[in-house]
């Protein structure tokens, strides 16, 4: 352990203290992460114990366990003075559970897009056998962003030049007679969704297909991706005021844990 004991007396030590700072020391040698039998092991601390630490650290923010492996890592209130750029591997690793969730609560097929190299990419589906599946979309589908909530939903964050950019190599093709193909058109839309903090795409990429969809932010409150789901249009009429507070929940848990990570976009 690093922490020295110079000048002190030992009843002037609190072991306890000595032990949880340890770990945090550990943790970051570790960025990794770490699992509680390998702490235990590296500081030769019984698993008991090291348990009640690691609580303790998580409760107080400084230490955030990855619900997808289980594994112990130092959050951002740690690494405060510097945040961690997050690879595009890493995102997808520690969102992908947060599309789960959403999947398993609304019990709609789920969805993550990503901003990745000035491109917005599908990144995750997580699907349900009893919902829609919206076929043309498979992992690393690229365009049609101003057509679906969740390009949309990343798109009304970008700054301006960068979306203008975006939407100037990409263009606004028409995908079904809903499709906004007029730019001045868009940018109200895309006003409207930052202001309503939600996007829905209402068959404007498929006929008799609709999205929801909310936005996830990193660590420095940029706009880094999207999560949503999509149903068929009768049951967004019918459960859409039931649906959108759970996406919408997505959403912000997602965000938070890019915040507790410090992670920032590539």
């Amino acid at each position: 352990m690093a922490i020295r004991e110079k000048g002190r007396s030992k009843k002037d030590i609190i072991a306890s203290v000595l032990r949880g700072l340890g770990i945090l020391e550990l943790l970051a040698a570790h960025p990794e992460g770490l699992n509680p039998k390998q702490i235990a092991l590296g500081h030769q601390l019984h698993l008991s114990t090291c348990y009640h630490l690691l609580n303790t650290l998580e409760t107080a923010g400084y230490i955030v366990k990855d619900p997808s492996t289980q594994l112990f890592h130092l959050s951002s209130k740690i690494r405060y003075t510097a945040h961690d750029t997050a690879t595009f591997a890493q995102l997808v690793k520690h969102l992908t559970p947060h599309v789960q969730a959403l999947q398993q609560s609304t019990l709609e097929t789920a969805y993550l897009s990503l901003w990745r190299q000035d491109e917005i990419v599908l990144s995750a589906i997580v699907e349900s056998p009893l919902s829609v599946r919206v076929k043309a979309l498979t992992i690393g589908y690229a365009e049609a962003a101003h057509a679906m909530a969740l390009g949309k939903a990343i798109l009304a964050y970008l700054p301006e030049s960068v979306a203008d950019q975006y939407l100037v190599r990409h263009g606004l093709p028409r995908f079904t007679p809903n499709t906004i193909t007029d730019l001045p058109t868009l940018k109200a839309h895309l006003a409207e969704i930052r202001q309503q903090a939600y996007s829905i795409d209402q068959e404007e990429f498929l006929l008799d297909v609709c999205c929801i969809g909310a936005s996830v932010f990193d660590a420095q409150k940029h706009i880094i991706g999207s999560i949503a789901i999509s149903l068929p249009a009768t049951r967004h009429r019918s459960q859409v005021d039931t649906l959108l507070p759970q996406v919408l929940e997505a959403g912000r848990t997602a965000t938070r844990a890019l915040e507790i990570l410090g992670y920032i976009r590539p």
